[in-house]
């Protein structure tokens, strides 16, 4: 998980340049929306209008802080739930083969569609589809709770209609996660997603440090979360 940090701070830095670059050349003066917020870029600054966002902020994080509790942070409990709200749960043997060769993590998999897609419904569901729904794909018998805990609370993000889970905001943070593009060559717009995206994920890595932190056996918790050790 070390890589999500380190890729986040890059991705921070990239879009400072970029709205910085834009500035000068003069192209804002645009408004972007989704969700629950709305971004007003102007000539000498940017206006957040977010109050919703934050005010889901917080009920994401006393909701899962509940749940999390009422179930002891068990990993079937976690699931179970997921399952139960109507997300499909796929805990496979060879879950990690399956998502590398489509690009994809295990966790938390937003609906996606094209070639990716066939292939996840060919072996999961045995169907011809171009599109699947959110999904969460798992490792069979090889589920570490806090890395768990970190997909869980980006499903829950989205089940609160948080902005950054749109398809185009995940394309981009999924591609530029893995292959640190050049930033400057997003659109204004897609930056505004991806600024959505990057902050989801990181307010779920924020919560899972701050929970391994007053957990037993915090000290160890935090190293396999920081040294990357924690697996889905």
């Amino acid at each position: 998980m070390h890589k999500i940090f380190k890729s986040i701070s890059l991705f921070i830095l990239s879009l400072q340049e970029k709205i910085l670059s834009l500035k000068l050349k003069g192209a804002l003066g645009t408004t972007f929306t989704n969700s629950t917020s709305k971004t007003v870029l102007t000539k000498d600054y940017t206006v957040n209008f977010n109050s919703e966002t934050e005010k889901n902020k917080q009920k994401l994080k006393d909701e899962v802080t509940l749940i999390l509790k009422e179930f002891n942070n068990d990993v079937d409990k976690i699931l179970g739930y997921i399952e139960l709200e109507g997300t499909k749960v796929y805990n496979l043997k060879f879950a990690e083969p399956l998502l590398k060769l489509i690009g994809e993590e295990k966790g938390f998999l937003t609906a996606i569609d094209g070639i990716k897609a066939l292939i996840l419904n060919l072996v999961l569901e045995k169907k011809f589809s171009f599109k699947t729904e959110d999904i969460f794909v798992v490792e069979e018998k090889n589920v570490e709770p806090y890395s768990l805990i970190h997909q869980f609370h980006k499903w829950y993000a989205k089940k609160l209609n948080l902005p950054g889970f749109d398809k185009k905001a995940q394309k981009i943070f999924k591609k530029y996660l893995k292959n640190d593009k050049d930033v400057s060559k997003l659109k204004m717009e897609e930056i505004v997603a991806l600024k959505e995206a990057i902050a989801r994920d990181t307010d779920a890595i924020n919560f899972v440090v701050d929970l391994a932190k007053h957990s037993e056996g915090s000290k160890e918790a935090l190293k396999k979360i920081v040294d990357g050790g924690a697996k889905i």
